[in-house]
């Protein structure tokens, strides 16, 4: 499998590039695309019934309707959260409460024969940074009714730690984590299992006590507790600290994936997903909303056939630290 870091000579490489050079040929995504699901999350409902919630609420809905409903989030209100009720609102994964999780899927199946592009906001901001979110791809044919193991899997890997034992999503294909706290890059706490050779994480992310907070990973085709195997992580071997047992891995990022305040957090992700023959190549870029514009932070190949079809979820949770994650503005399309 080939694996690249989008960054400078002091980024780790977890295998081959991509490109071995500017210009070098590999496959161009088509710009021609479809509009497949979109769904802003700044009102107070959402309409389109194949979306389920998993403990998230909508900031401006003023109703308290049950666990699994999209309704008002004035019992989620731990830390600085939006204000409950207005409008334009956004989609609550959690408040800044310990050990909160959240999540939405969407439980229809969407074609994927010529590769999807999915693009949305997120927002992570107002704890100790903790824990993170992930998107992720599951095969069209799995029933998604429910997340994989949250905690440093975010909701998409396995976990076997401080007496967890809990299942990755089922049918994984593909999980894009937005890794504040920094384990999603790391094969610990059972996360990988089956993995091994070019499928591992690096030798210092299969330490216990090593994270690499604040970055952006990739994990690929999993069942159970079994795979969901390192793809790609923006992780670099730069050591920029420690904390007790362990070191703090570096990230050559232009900003932060967080924020202190709301005000500051928006930042928006673009992912794309390609078919070529037997595997696929994914891109990952985001918009810091610093001036910059896009910005390439990752290019993966995943080992499997990109399947015909495919659902979606988004996830995030909290631990002893934590953060408010929420989302805007969430497109999916399928190039023709």
């Amino acid at each position: 499998m080939k694996r690249t870091a989008m960054f400078g000579a002091g980024s780790m490489m977890i295998a081959a590039t991509l490109a071995a050079a500017p210009g070098a040929a590999h496959s161009q995504a088509p710009e021609a695309k479809v509009l497949l699901v979109s769904e802003d999350f700044t009102g107070a409902e959402v309409a389109d019934e194949n979306f389920a919630s998993l403990n998230a609420c909508l900031t401006a809905a003023t109703e308290l309707v049950g666990e699994d409903a999209f309704d008002a989030c004035s019992d989620q209100a731990t830390g600085p959260v939006p204000a409950s009720g207005k409008q334009p609102g956004y989609l609550q994964l959690t408040d800044a409460g310990e050990y909160d999780t959240g999540g939405v899927v969407y439980n229809k199946a969407l074609p994927s024969k010529h590769g999807i592009e999915v693009t949305f906001s997120q927002y992570q901001y107002g704890g100790s940074a903790a824990d993170g979110i992930a998107f992720f791809l599951v095969d069209g044919d799995t029933n998604l009714a429910e997340t994989g193991a949250f905690g440093g899997s975010l909701g998409y890997a396995q976990i076997e730690a401080n007496g967890m034992s809990d299942e990755g999503v089922d049918g994984g294909y593909l999980g894009l984590g937005l890794d504040a706290w920094g384990n999603f890059s790391a094969d610990t706490e059972g996360r990988g299992d089956g993995c091994e050779g070019g499928d591992e994480a690096p030798a210092h992310l299969r330490i216990e006590t090593n994270r690499a907070p604040d970055n952006v990973a990739l994990r690929g085709p999993g069942q159970g507790h079994d795979g969901y195997c390192l793809l790609a992580t923006t992780a670099t071997d730069e050591k920029i600290g420690s904390y007790p047992g362990g070191d703090i891995f570096g990230t050559d990022f232009p900003a932060s994936l967080r924020a202190e305040t709301l005000a500051d957090a928006k930042r928006t992700v673009k992912l794309k997903v390609v078919p070529e023959g037997d595997h696929a190549s994914v891109t990952v870029d985001i918009d810091f909303q610093n001036g910059g514009g896009w910005t390439r932070v990752l290019e993966a190949e995943v080992p499997d056939a990109l399947p015909e079809t495919f659902k979606f979820g988004l996830s995030s949770s909290t631990g002893a630290s934590t953060d408010v994650h929420l989302i805007r503005h969430l497109r999916v399309e399928a190039f023709k």
